[in-house]
């Protein structure tokens, strides 16, 4: 066991999510596809691919149905299920299923409330409440065939069409917004490159929440985007943790050239993987309490929140560092490309080259794991004449501890 634990560790000490960017960034194309397949797949099962997508009616209109004060015994599955084949034989004609969406304990009575909810079958408001004014008595006549239903038995509310239409356009406002702060708070605390990887890694979070959403038949409705904002802010968090620690390491490095930031993203992933691990774990196990144990309705929300976690904790380690990394790059490239234009081709700085200075045993010892010393090696007297010139490459040294020239 400690042999293995060693192994594990030895492992860890070693990772480098630059070096799996081939996996990493296959893998949420993947869940994309399946969930694809399964929209396709129940669309044309069942000729309704709104239904295949798992959208709810508020997003796109119906009826909520409340029957009130169910006994709460043995018999209640059967009782629901008897229900809802009766409002399914009243709706058979509209080409409409009903869908059980959750139940719940009245405070006060101890009785359980089950709320049906299905599509608006027309466009038509007064063809839509006396369909539910029939299924209001068909249902009742099922609970109380030999009397009259007490006040209050069976509820329903109406979402019309507009109101989902207005409900789906803040959602996404609410979305884009979020998603413009985010973006403009990156740039301004770290770069315009961080602030890039961040919101890229954003969207993956989103997309691939939203497939896994479709994967595990989650309702899509108000709760759904309530979640994928919390999501949103929550992912955010982790990764510029990681971005905060990448710009500690580049302050000393000011003004050099051709810096390895795979290393730099790699060590900083490192040290804060347990971090991202342990924050993510946490707050998952009261998610998923509130699943197992919370109604229908607050499962609602902790199931798509369950989901989101898992993509933002992948995001956040294995993809927005190495983007960051590839972005910066190509901006360094470019700045240098700027400033050889301007100068008319000047050689001047190809004759200068930064290192590091190696780090001394106290260093090693050191949490962050750098030593950063700039130095300049001079063409001139005592120097080789025979060292060739080009491109300085920083890279980790066999200890992990600093960037070596090779």
């Amino acid at each position: 066991m400690k042999a293995a634990a060693t192994t594990f560790l030895d492992r860890y000490s070693k990772l480098r999510v630059s070096k799996l960017t081939k996996f990493t960034f296959l893998l949420p194309l993947i869940i994309v596809l399946i969930a694809v397949a399964v929209i396709v797949g129940v669309g044309e099962t069942t000729g309704n691919y709104t239904s295949a997508v798992g959208i709810g009616i508020d997003f796109q209109g119906g009826t909520m149905l409340t029957v009130n004060n169910l006994a709460n015994n043995d018999e209640l599955d059967a009782k629901i299920d008897d229900l809802a084949d009766v409002i399914e034989g009243v709706r058979d004609e509209h080409g409409s299923s009903v869908t059980i969406s959750y139940t719940q304990t009245l405070s006060g009575s101890g009785g359980i409330s089950v709320t049906f909810r299905y599509q608006n079958v027309s466009g038509n408001d007064d063809e839509i409440t006396a369909l539910n004014d029939a299924i209001i008595t068909a249902v009742e006549n099922a609970l109380f065939p030999e009397g009259e239903a007490p006040d209050g038995t069976v509820t329903y509310e109406q979402i019309g069409a507009t109101a989902a239409q207005d409900l789906l356009s803040k959602a996404g406002i609410a979305l884009a917004v979020s998603t413009v702060l985010i973006l403009i708070y990156i740039i301004i605390r770290f770069t315009p490159t961080a602030a890039f990887a961040a919101v890229l890694a954003l969207i993956h979070d989103v997309i691939v929440m939203f497939a896994l959403t479709v994967i595990c038949r989650v309702q899509i409705n108000s709760s759904y985007v309530a979640a994928m904002i919390t999501i949103i802010a929550y992912s955010i968090n982790n990764t510029i943790i990681i971005f905060d620690r990448c710009r500690e390491y580049l302050k000393p490095m000011k003004g050099m050239r051709n810096i390895d930031y795979d290393a730099i993203g790699d060590t900083s992933v490192r040290e804060n993987m347990r971090r991202s691990v342990f924050t993510t774990a946490t707050t998952m196990i009261t998610v998923v309490f509130l699943a197992i144990l919370g109604s229908s309705s607050i499962r609602e929300f902790c199931v798509p929140i369950i989901l989101g976690l898992i993509a933002g904790l992948f995001s956040s380690v294995f993809l927005a560092t190495p983007m960051w990394a590839a972005f910066t790059r190509q901006w360094d490239k470019l700045k240098a490309k700027r400033a050889a234009t301007a100068t008319y081709g000047s050689g001047d700085d190809e004759d200068k080259e930064q290192v590091f200075a190696p780090v001394s045993k106290a260093d090693e010892d050191d949490d962050d794991g750098f030593a950063p010393k700039t130095s300049q090696k001079k063409q001139g007297e005592g120097a080789k004449q025979n060292k060739p010139k080009g491109k300085t490459i920083y890279k980790y040294s066999k200890k992990n501890t600093t960037f070596k020239k090779k």
